[in-house]
């Protein structure tokens, strides 16, 4: 308590009573003795208001007190959990790094018992190097991806350029024998049909080499020689047709040409000349339109080809595989392989084993923590004010009855012709 107690009030108040014995003025002794029972009656109420305060502020202590060490043991049950729990991750992560080491150790040995490289970290990596050496070593090696050449590139830009190109060639071709007024939309037609008609032709001798590839090894198709004569009747085709349209384009250009040359007087004799058609000078334009759309052709059946060779390599190499997982002899090596794998993985999800309301839980606990320990000190300040206020009206008053005590012990005395009447 930040104040004086009732009995120290009591034995002042007490000692200035006994000193009213030596008040010589009997009045001033009988105003005095009744102040002196008021003040004993305020010594009394102070020792009730005192005692009040204790007892108030014992409960307050006591109830607040609950609160507050309830909070910090809530707190420190938190801390203890956390703790707890980052040291056994801790612990955990420990051994799977040492689990991880020892996987890594052991699929080296396995990897170089079996005779791949040791940088192989999958099961399925490990299978398909098992499955490329056996097929190499009984002569069906997989070739690497020829994309990756750039003359692969290359001749993959020329057979797609050249369907185009002998396609426009086409539709000059048809323009000259079917527009001979130049009109501008017969020519979009004529030079779009062109283009359509040699993009399918060669598609289709890309899908006919295809499926000649295909055919041998896959159930349910055609025997390879029927894929074969459609490629020579598509060809023959193809050849066919842009012979027809060069040479009668050919034909019909140098007609032209003689023509507008006998009108303006280059030619002298016209009569001469044969009345049926005759074979053009610019025969080599033909074979040369002709050599054009044989490499056309040429170029879609090899890339059939290609691409059913890359089909075939693949089911061969997952036909192997598949044969190799279900033979079982390389399990252990291969579940060496991914047990790495596994682990890491393992030890990537380890994280530390949270509290439901971890976040929350800590954040709760320190506000009601606050609040406890604002409560207790503003019922604790309001009691203990109270009472330090009126222990100091108190105390200020006694003082006050002291110095009217000392003053009715001690009059002054009058000076000059006062003090001697007085």
């Amino acid at each position: 308590m930040p104040v004086l107690t009732p009995a120290h009030f009591g034995e002042l108040l007490g000692d200035l009573s006994g000193e009213l014995q030596l008040v010589r003025d009997e009045a001033a002794r009988a105003a005095l003795t009744s102040r002196s029972r008021l003040l004993r009656l305020n010594v009394e109420q102070y020792r009730v208001n005192f005692e009040l305060a204790r007892t108030t502020l014992n409960r307050v202590l006591a109830e607040t007190g609950v609160g507050v060490r309830t909070s910090w043991a809530r707190q420190q049950e938190h801390l203890n959990f956390m703790n707890a729990a980052s040291s056994g991750v801790e612990r955990a992560y420990e051994q799977a790094t040492e689990a991880i080491e020892q996987a890594r150790a052991a699929r080296f040995e396995a990897l170089a018992q079996a005779g791949v490289r040791p940088d192989t970290v999958t099961a399925e990596d490990f299978y398909t190097q098992q499955a490329l050496a056996q097929l190499a070593a009984e002569g069906h090696a997989v070739r690497p991806p020829e994309q990756k050449s750039g003359s692969k590139r290359v001749f993959n830009a020329f057979a797609v350029f050249s369907k185009f190109f002998v396609g426009v060639i086409s539709g000059v071709s048809i323009n000259l024998l079917f527009n001979p007024e130049s009109r501008l939309y017969l020519t979009l037609i004529a030079l779009t049909a062109g283009v359509m008609f040699s993009v399918l032709l060669l598609w289709l001798v890309d899908e006919l080499s295809y499926r000649a590839k295909l055919a041998g090894s896959t159930p349910g198709m055609s025997r390879p020689a029927h894929y074969v004569w459609g490629i020579v009747a598509v060809t023959l085709l193809y050849l066919g047709v842009e012979g027809f349209l060069n040479w009668d384009g050919i034909l019909r250009t140098t007609q032209e040409i003689a023509a507008n040359a006998a009108q303006q007087g280059q030619l002298t004799d016209l009569s001469a000349a044969p009345d049926g058609p005759t074979t053009p000078e610019h025969w080599s334009l033909l074979v040369f339109t002709l050599a054009l759309v044989g490499m056309a052709a040429g170029a879609a059946l090899i890339q059939g080809r290609e691409r059913a060779r890359g089909v075939l390599e693949r089911e061969r190499l997952t036909a192997r595989v598949s044969a190799l997982k279900a033979g079982g002899t390389w399990h252990e090596v291969a579940r060496a392989t991914d047990l790495v794998t596994y682990l890491e993985a393992a030890r990537d999800r380890l994280a530390p084993p949270r509290d439901v309301t971890s976040p929350d839980h800590a954040r709760l606990n320190e506000r009601v923590l606050s609040h406890w320990e604002s409560e207790r000190d503003g019922q604790v300040q309001a009691v203990t004010g109270a009472l330090v206020r009126e222990a100091r009206a108190l105390h200020e008053t006694l003082e006050e009855f002291a110095a009217q005590v000392q003053a009715a012990r001690f009059p002054q005395r009058r000076a000059g012709w006062r003090g001697l009447l007085g």
